[in-house]
């Protein structure tokens, strides 16, 4: 029931031509510094995705920034990450969205870390009311694809619409801007969802 409600949510979408300029936001983790296959970068890979997608929909963009950094060597994340998700850490982040009611639509991105979805994000998750809004998941990755991500965040968010979302390599993310676009605006326009 659930994926056909969010079928017809897309046709919706698609037979009205619908903007996303009001009302959405992309709200995304992403971390700077050595990456899988990518090196030492300046700006994180689901960054670079997330602006990518809100230039083409115009929608806010809120950055979920840890309160603790992750560490910037990869062997020295993966440590911190993988107890994070032993665990089931919860980790802060500074800030918080304004006017979080006034948004319908929430992209929410993130890198996959070793087959899942970082902790932090599930701070960010468990924190809002997704009661009624449309969540469109997108990450980063490094020949995981989605992974089992937009299972987990349909489990996490059970009272919001999730619709299918998009999986970037990391490396075309950060290298390749023109060929992140594309995938963007195919991608959204598939969904409906182009400004």
């Amino acid at each position: 029931m659930k994926k056909l409600f969010s079928l017809l949510l897309v046709l919706a979408f698609m037979t009205t031509g619908a903007s996303l300029a009001e009302g959405a936001l992309v709200a995304y983790f992403s971390r700077a510094g050595e990456n899988y296959t990518v090196g030492v970068v300046e700006e994180g890979n689901t960054a670079k995705l997330a602006k990518a997608i809100a230039e083409q929909t115009g929608a806010d963009l809120f950055e979920i920034v840890p309160e603790v950094p992750y560490p910037e060597t990869y062997d020295a994340c993966l440590e911190v990450a993988t107890a994070e998700q032993r665990e089931g850490a919860r980790p802060a982040y500074t800030g918080d969205v304004e006017g979080w009611e006034q948004y319908d639509t929430v992209f929410i991105g993130y890198p996959i870390w070793w087959g899942e979805i970082p902790n932090i994000v599930y701070t960010f998750m468990e924190g809002h009311d997704f009661a009624g809004k449309t969540v469109i998941p997108f990450n980063t990755h490094e020949g995981s694809g989605q992974s089992h991500s937009q299972r987990d965040i349909e489990a996490a968010l059970p009272d919001a619409t999730v619709v299918q979302g998009l999986a970037v390599r990391g490396a075309t993310a950060q290298n390749d801007a023109d060929a992140t676009a594309k995938a963007v605006g195919e991608w959204l326009a598939g969904l409906g969802l182009s400004e």
